[in-house]
């Protein structure tokens, strides 16, 4: 845990830090708007999947937003556990979440996306400067 608090301190980090904020904002956001009613259905009407990912990642992604703008090593946990669950979630459970070929395109879509947002913060993680 010191050594992810430590991390924070590098400038480009910091800077990164404050970007994922931007896109867990984001994220956190399109699920909350999805619970009030925004999505495409009714939110009543969607898979209980769906609905309990919303709840999940809504409060998850904000949490993870939060801490991330203030350089929180809990900020980083949350951002870790929201695209590692994601990945498992997307990927070994898939059928669960998809059902139809555009959903999965998404899905994938999503998942890379995640890839490049955990491939940087990878690469500032281990760049010592």
């Amino acid at each position: 845990m010191n050594y992810l608090a430590q991390i924070t301190n590098n400038h480009w980090m910091g800077i990164y830090l404050k970007i994922l904020a931007f896109v867990f904002t984001y994220s956190g956001l399109i699920h909350v708007a999805n619970i009030v009613g925004f999505g495409e259905q009714t939110w009543l009407e969607t898979p209980l999947t769906w609905q309990i990912g919303d709840i999940v990642y809504g409060i998850l992604d904000l949490a993870a937003a939060i801490g991330l703008w203030q350089g929180k090593t809990w900020g980083i946990i949350c951002f870790l556990v929201g695209i590692i669950s994601q990945f498992v979630i997307y990927t070994i459970f898939i059928d669960y979440f998809a059902f139809t070929q555009q959903q999965r395109e998404t899905i994938y879509g999503l998942l890379g996306t995640e890839v490049i947002l955990l491939s940087v913060f990878v690469v500032l993680l281990l760049w010592r400067k």
